[in-house]
């Protein structure tokens, strides 16, 4: 899997140089914000291509750090017909433990799909979106996850440049954390959670947008999640990206990450040229 994983990388550096962005995708691989998807989808004809970095922080125990986790991947995005995005992508998470636990450092890669059914389009003047989706997440405690998401476009804070926008939305996660919770010595475990997110992208000058994000707690013995980042996506270029903090709240042997830095580097292309 470790080779597949290289494989992907290579290939996204291929397409990507010739490419260029509209839309961020979330860590799990669908439009939207860095935890979150949005009722936003891929332009027709174009697919985004990004890669995710992910450093989800430290496990604590006995009041020094025992678990260091990082996660990185590719993923991809397209719209199929005029109301349907699929996504999908390959990541690696990456365990560094501390001796006190006996463990060895380990990865583990798995895949990540997903899709996404836009029931409206803006609408004037309420210029409002609503989307469902579905996914699976191999890799962040094998997630299985469903949601309702709104979106709406603010208005702009000054002539001329993008709107801001707001979104909310409720999601279910089904998890299932057996891989570290085998390694830490605990017992596997499935568990289920109904969370609700909210999130706001304001945008700047030259291309820059404030982006923000807060969700009530994901995962039993999670923390909250939430993520602050500043994107950059210049006017009429193919290139975005994106650089924060974030937290995903997830649990891990009954313990949450304390979260970190995240970078997004991305593009999107026309398949109809």
């Amino acid at each position: 899997m470790t080779k597949t994983f290289k494989a992907a990388i290579a290939a996204a550096a291929l397409i990507g140089a010739a490419s260029g962005a509209r839309a961020d995708l979330t860590s799990q691989g669908a439009v939207g914000l860095p935890l979150n998807p949005t009722a936003q989808i891929p332009e027709e004809g174009g697919i985004r291509l990004q890669a995710n970095y992910n450093d989800l922080g430290d496990i604590k125990v006995g009041g020094a750090s025992a678990l260091g986790l990082k996660s990185y991947g590719i993923f991809a995005a397209g719209r199929v017909a005029s109301k349907f995005e699929i996504s999908g992508g390959v990541s690696q998470l990456r365990y560094k433990f501390n001796p006190i636990l006996g463990v060895a450092n380990t990865n583990d890669t798995g895949i990540s799909v997903g899709a996404k059914y836009l029931f409206t389009k803006e609408t004037d003047p309420a210029g409002v979106r609503l989307a469902a989706g579905a996914g699976y997440d191999d890799t962040q405690a094998k997630d299985t996850y469903g949601y309702l998401v709104a979106t709406k476009y603010l208005g702009k804070l000054t002539e001329g440049k993008a709107p801001v926008t707001g979104h909310l939305g409720v999601r279910y996660d089904r998890f299932k954390n057996s891989f570290l919770a085998n390694k830490l010595g605990a017992p596997s475990s499935s568990y289920n959670k109904v969370s609700a997110y909210a999130g706001l992208e304001v945008p700047f000058s030259n291309g820059f947008e404030a982006v923000g994000e807060i969700e009530s707690k994901r995962a039993n013995n999670g923390s909250t999640p939430y993520s602050i980042s500043l994107r950059y996506r210049p006017k009429g270029s193919a290139f975005g990206g994106s650089i924060g903090w974030a937290r995903n709240g997830l649990s891990f042997g009954g313990k949450s990450p304390d979260g970190g830095v995240f970078a997004q580097l991305g593009y999107t292309f026309d398949t109809k040229k």
